[in-house]
């Protein structure tokens, strides 16, 4: 085991497989390395001395993302000076790196132990299957949100209307009748080509509406924006009214899946509020189709609003590994809390056991 400080060192020493995630590919990983997330690279070797795979690590206290404090994750059941977490701070959707060969699961938690012999490793955001191979070996899990996919029919957007129960294909109508008759257009285009500034104006507006302490300037944006114009297959779903930019949609097309990422919308005007559904999901649905993507993922969140348009819903999971004993059943009591009080309305019938993942989908 070794620790390194940035990913450029880790990927010169790494054969590693392909993420399967966007959010735990190289491509990411050196995005964010450009962009204030400091990290440790814990570099995990075999027995031969050769690199399998490797995670990013922070130290619990300097974990500034609330959704992946330890003190949300696992409400405040142990101190954060503890805890330390594992895999990327954004995007919702982790994975264990695998390497060639490839390591297990159980072997790279056997590992990560080592970084927190009284305290927990917390790995949050797993999908199904890797969270239940971990607690399978005892280690405490709890639901910690829904992440929505939208699965692309081959037929076009026919196809999809044709597909939805009737009340919610009539939802959807409606949701473009109110942005045809509001006079509201869409273009989709390579992130390179894409206004920038003006985006970046609109996503400032639209992470003030949740956070009115917000206070980045938009050139910030700009910057990012440009940077992610680096990742390969990124574009820009972008909403005009009038001559102008109202809203803009960054998108990623990785591993034959369209990966939602920043959504802006300007309210200013009662016209201009009605494209967000067009700009998170037909439209996204639309450039799948014409990319042959078989499935957009949608993130987290909202989840009744996308389930009302088609989506299917997959758990994800926090995994807290410990040393069996008072922390494991401290980190297992609040997991468990967690899970109980989660943020995002979940659809009336739709739901899985809080503490026991599994590789299936959300049953309705």
């Amino acid at each position: 085991m070794h620790l390194k400080r940035s990913f450029a060192e880790v990927k010169g020493e790494v054969v590693g497989v392909p993420a399967r995630s966007l959010y735990s590919s190289d491509d990411w990983f050196a995005l964010l390395d450009d962009h204030g997330h400091d990290y440790r690279y814990l570099l995990i070797e075999d027995g031969a001395g050769g690199a399998t795979t490797f995670t990013a690590l922070t130290d619990g206290p300097a974990v500034h993302s609330h959704r992946y404090h330890p003190d949300y994750l696992l409400d405040r059941a142990l101190p954060a000076t503890s805890c330390v977490v594992a895999g990327p701070r954004t995007g919702y959707h982790n994975e264990i790196r695998g390497g060639a060969p490839t390591m297990p699961p159980s072997a790279v938690a056997a590992r990560l132990l080592d970084l927190a012999p009284e305290g927990a490793v917390l790995l949050p955001y797993l999908p199904g299957e890797t969270a239940a191979e971990l607690a399978a070996l005892g280690h405490p899990a709890g639901l910690i949100a829904w992440e929505s996919w939208l699965d692309v029919p081959s037929g076009g957007f026919d196809a999809y209307l044709a597909a939805l129960p009737r009340s919610r294909r009539e939802q959807v109508k409606g949701d473009l009748r109110k942005v045809r008759g509001a006079g509201l257009s869409f273009r989709t285009v390579p992130l390179d080509a894409a206004p920038h500034a003006d985006m970046a104006e609109v996503l400032v507006l639209h992470e003030k509406k949740y956070d009115p302490a917000y206070d980045r300037p938009s050139a910030d944006f700009a910057r990012y924006l440009g940077r992610c114009t680096e990742v390969p297959g990124a574009y820009a779903i972008l909403a005009e009214f009038d001559g102008r930019l109202v809203g803009c949609h960054v998108v990623f097309h990785y591993a034959d899946v369209l990966w939602a990422r920043l959504i802006g919308v300007d309210e200013s005007l009662p016209e201009t509020g009605r494209c967000y559904f067009s700009l998170m999901f037909y439209e996204p649905l639309r450039l799948a189709q014409r990319l042959a993507a078989p499935a957009v993922n949608l993130g987290i969140g909202t989840s009744e609003a996308k389930v009302r348009r088609g989506a299917r819903l997959e758990p994800l999971w926090t995994v807290a590994l410990a040393a069996e004993g008072a922390v494991r059943h401290q980190a297992r009591e609040g997991l468990l809390r967690r899970a109980r009080n989660l943020p995002d309305p979940v659809p009336d019938g739709v739901g899985v056991p809080l503490d026991r993942p599994s590789s299936g989908a959300a049953e309705p």
